[in-house]
Order: C-alpha cells, then sequence, then structure tokens
C-alpha cells in the first residue's frame, strides 16, 4: 500500500526527518535532483532546452531550483524567475543557482510583461510557486504569477502540486496551474487522486526522496492507497477440497419491474465473486425474468404492489436471510413503502448486509437507522446518494471523499465504500483506503450493482467486510482495465465485466 499524506503529514515527516539528522536541505535537494530525472525521464527534448522556474519564498520553490540547476548541469538552459526573495532552505538553493547561472536568475516585481516574455523564450516551465501549505486562494504576486503562466500555453511540470490546490483534497480554491506532468514528492497527497483538482495534475509521477525509512511508520496518513498485493492478501482462501457450502451463502434482494436486471447483476457479481450458493429475492411479476437470467442461482418470487415488493414480502425477506452469510439489499428494489419496510426490517434483524441503490434512497428518508445496532454493514453510495444520507451536495462530497468516508464510516460503525473515482473505503476504526483501478467503462447502469454483488460473494467466502470491499472494488476495476485493452470503453457493458472477473481475480491472485 502506498501512504496518501496530507499537509500535516508531510511536516510531520519532515519535523521527524531533522530530528534524525537529516536537515531540510538535504530534503529539498534529493526532491528536486529527483524531479530533475523525472523531467529527463518524461521528456528528454524538454529536459536539455530552455527551462524557466517560476519559484516562490517557500519549499516548492526551493524544489523548483534545484531542479532546474540540475538540469542546467545536464545540459539544458536554465533561468528562474523568484517571486520574492526565497527563505529557509531555499534560499540557499537561490545561492546555489546564482553560483552556478549567475546571469540567469531574476527577482519579479509583478510586472505582467516581464513574465510574459520569459515564458515566451522558454520551452518548459516549473511551477515552483505554491506549496502544500496552502489554505485559501492564492493571492498577490502569486495569483498574477498563475494566471500569466496558464495563458502561456508552455508545458508545465508542477513540483509536487500544481500552485493554487490544496494538499489534503480535491477542491480548487481559486486560480491555480494546469499542469502537464506534476511530481509528487515522496508520496501521494488527496489533491493527486480526487477530482476536480487532479484533474489539473495532468501525468503524476512520484519522485522519491531520502527521508530516512523507518519514518513512514511513524505518521498517519489520511489513506491508503490499494496495491495488487494488498488486495491479493485480503481476498478469501479457497481451500482445496472445499464445496459449495464452504463458500458462503448470499440473498440478493432487489429487482422490480423495469429494473429486474440488476438484481440478476448482483446475483452473477456474487457467484463470479466465488459465493457457493446465492438466493434472490425479487417481485413475483419479475420473478421469470431473473430465474432466466441466473440459471445458477435459486430466485423466489416475493409478494409484489405496484411491481415492487409489497410490505408483506418483509416476512419472506427476512425468512430467506436465516442462515445467509450477507444479504444484498437495494439493486433494482425500487422506492416505495415495501422496499423500505423490507430494508428496515432487515437493517434490525442482525443480518450482514451490503446496502445498496434502493436501500441506500430508504435509509436516507430515515437516516437515524444507521446508528442503531446492527449486523454488520458495507453501503456502497455513488456521491449524488451519499450526498442524500449525509444532506449534502454530490460535488463537495466528491473533492473532499476521504474524509466524508472515514467520518460516516467511524459514525454508521460500518465500511463505506463511497465509489469514484477513486473508489474510497472507509472501515469503521476511520481507516481508509483508495483504488484507482478502473476506467470510463464502469460508467453504466448495472455496474454498481455487479460490484455489490461481488462485496457480497467475498464477504461471505470468510474475508471481514473491509477486506471484501476493497477486493471488489479493486478487481471490479481491473475487469474494466482488462476490457478497455482491445474494446472502447463507452461498449463495455456490466454484462462484459461480469465475464472477465474470471481474467481479473487470477490477474490479482497471481
Amino acid at each position: 500500500m502506498k501512504p496518501v499524506l496530507g499537509a500535516e503529514g508531510v511536516r510531520a515527516l519532515d519535523r521527524k526527518a531533522e530530528t534524525r539528522g537529516v536537515p531540510s536541505l538535504l530534503l529539498m535537494e534529493s526532491a528536486g535532483r529527483g524531479g530533475a530525472e523525472a523531467i529527463r525521464a518524461w521528456r528528454p527534448d524538454l529536459a536539455r532546452g530552455r527551462v524557466l522556474a517560476v519559484c516562490g519564498k517557500g519549499g516548492n520553490g526551493g524544489d523548483a531550483l534545484c531542479a532546474a540547476r540540475w538540469l542546467g548541469l545536464w545540459g539544458a538552459e536554465p533561468r528562474a524567475v523568484l517571486l520574492g526573495e526565497p527563505e529557509g532552505p531555499a534560499a540557499e538553493e537561490a545561492a546555489a543557482f546564482r553560483a552556478t547561472f549567475p546571469e540567469n536568475i531574476f527577482v519579479w516585481e509583478g510586472g505582467d510583461e516581464d513574465l510574459t516574455a520569459w515564458l515566451e523564450e522558454s520551452d518548459l516551465v516549473l511551477d515552483g510557486i505554491l506549496g502544500v501549505g496552502l489554505s485559501g486562494p492564492a493571492r498577490g504576486i502569486a495569483r498574477r504569477a498563475i494566471e500569466t503562466l496558464n495563458l502561456s500555453g508552455r508545458p508545465v511540470v508542477a513540483l509536487d502540486l500544481p500552485s493554487g490546490l490544496a494538499a489534503d483534497s480535491g477542491r480548487i480554491l481559486g486560480p491555480a496551474v494546469r499542469a502537464d506532468l506534476t511530481l509528487a514528492m515522496g508520496c501521494l497527497k488527496p489533491l493527486h487522486l480526487l477530482p476536480p483538482a487532479a484533474e489539473l495534475c495532468g501525468e503524476i509521477r512520484v519522485v522519491e526522496v531520502a527521508y530516512p525509512p523507518g519514518l513512514w511508520g511513524e505518521v498517519d496518513p489520511l489513506a491508503w492507497l490499494l496495491e495488487e498485493g494488498d488486495v491479493r492478501a485480503m481476498l478469501p482462501p479457497r481451500p482445496r477440497f472445499g464445496h459449495k457450502g464452504a463458500f458462503g451463502r448470499v440473498l440478493v434482494v432487489g429487482g422490480s419491474v423495469g429494473m429486474a436486471g440488476a438484481a440478476a447483476l448482483a446475483a452473477s457479481g456474487a457467484l463470479r465473486a466465488g459465493a457457493g450458493l446465492v438466493h434472490v429475492l425479487t417481485p413475483e411479476p419479475v420473478f421469470p425474468i431473473v430465474a432466466g437470467l441466473v440459471p445458477e442461482a435459486l430466485v423466489h418470487p416475493g409478494k409484489a404492489h405496484g411491481g415492487m415488493l409489497s410490505p408483506e414480502a418483509t416476512e419472506e425477506a427476512l425468512g430467506l436471510a436465516e442462515g445467509k452469510d450477507v444479504a444484498v439489499v437495494g439493486p433494482g428494489l425500487g422506492r416505495g413503502p415495501g422496499p423500505a419496510k423490507v430494508v428496515r426490517a432487515l437493517l434490525r434483524s442482525g443480518c450482514r448486509l451490503v446496502l445498496d441503490a434502493d436501500a441506500l434512497f430508504a435509509l436516507a428518508e430515515e437516516p437515524e437507522l444507521l446508528l442503531g445496532e446492527h449486523g454488520g454493514l458495507v453501503l456502497t453510495p455513488h456521491p449524488g446518494e451519499f450526498g442524500r444520507l449525509v444532506g449534502n451536495e454530490p460535488q463537495d462530497i466528491v473533492s473532499e471523499k476521504i474524509r466524508w468516508a472515514r467520518e460516516k464510516a467511524e459514525e454508521w460503525r460500518s465500511t463505506v465504500v463511497l465509489k469514484g473515482p477513486p473508489t474510497a473505503i472507509a472501515g469503521p476504526k476511520g481507516e481508509v483506503y483508495l483504488s484507482a483501478t478502473g476506467n470510463t467503462a464502469l460508467a453504466h447502469g448495472g455496474s454498481g450493482d455487479v460490484l455489490a454483488g461481488m462485496i457480497a460473494g467475498l464477504w461471505a467466502g470468510g474475508t471481514t467486510a473491509r477486506d471484501a470491499a476493497c477486493g471488489a472494488v479493486f478487481v471490479h476495476g481491473r475487469a474494466a482495465e482488462l476490457l478497455t485493452g482491445n474494446l472502447s470503453p463507452r461498449a463495455v457493458l456490466p454484462t462484459d465485466l461480469l465475464a472477465a472477473l474470471g481474467e481479473a481475480l487470477a490477474s490479482v491472485q497471481g
């Protein structure tokens, strides 16, 4: 897993390095030289051209000065523009640049014509204007520099983050640099992953910084980015002599007239994730459709009214839930008094539940139900559904996804899967994992139903709710990636995802 640190985590890392005998200047030199090497690997032609570093007074300015100096030593024509005299270790980097290229460093007084002229004479721009400490919109000379840089049309490499963005979220605070490449120093920060800020980062590469290795375990990341090896360890075991009874029993409660496919996709997702037995309770009018779509499942017709499960179907749902390891509730369930009563009854029953789609709509009408006793929950909202649950706008949810997922997972004592991209998976103890697998092939109705079923299938197979959610999200995204190797993402359907899950699981399991 890769740590995702916020501004305070980065500052803590720097302080701890100082106490271990690694001063800030050495860290800056490590970051700057690593950045220069990354630029040479990215665009060797630009790395040998006319490079302009636009530098603020702080650490990002120092990183940019160092990177420009090293590119100059390797054959580039470097120039540096200072937005005031640098401070701390950045001042020493400015002195080193002056000593090496004394004719090529300038202090900018704010005249737009000057900076525009310097930009026009450059092949590549290094953005070192503002860093991770920003908490509000850029102002003054920094703002003018950002706006002028964006108008230049030159390729831009941002050192650590595009200036004008805050490290801890995906919010755009005000004017911000639009980068072609962002070099994340030491580790990823939330803004590198969360939209809309991530859209300004361009390509993102992590540059190693010379922190003592033991320090990483002494700081608390805001989240962890999942990698293949992590997910491999999270998947439930498949004993050689296992049988269908050993791999978990799942109940899917869903479907309604016009949305029979949602229940079928969820059931198929559970089966493809390895569940030994899958039952489906669906309204009697769509029972033949669901039974025909998923011949491997045991499909039960439920009492119906208006094309949805009726309130009288509650006892059927509770009866079928007995003896099941996990129940998936919500895919295509519909919105009405019958579905709402079924959701409430199952929540109070002590069953382990994966709550998706229309089950989340029912809970949004009574969110206090999530504060009561339950047998274990995984909630799988997209930002719109989550926004209804917490009374906030979806765009605010997206940019603060890590914080929201953590707070509500702790409050609801549940696992929250706040769908992406990237998807944030938060456990009840406050841990947050991010999965960046997948692409726009998942942007079709029904993909979430497959995912909900997969989570239930893995959970029923013997892993924890959190690990089931992490594994399902990662593999679900991997399936989309495999399919789009030869297919357009716009043409990939959820049924295609189901067919690709076997290959996706094999690629993770090794």
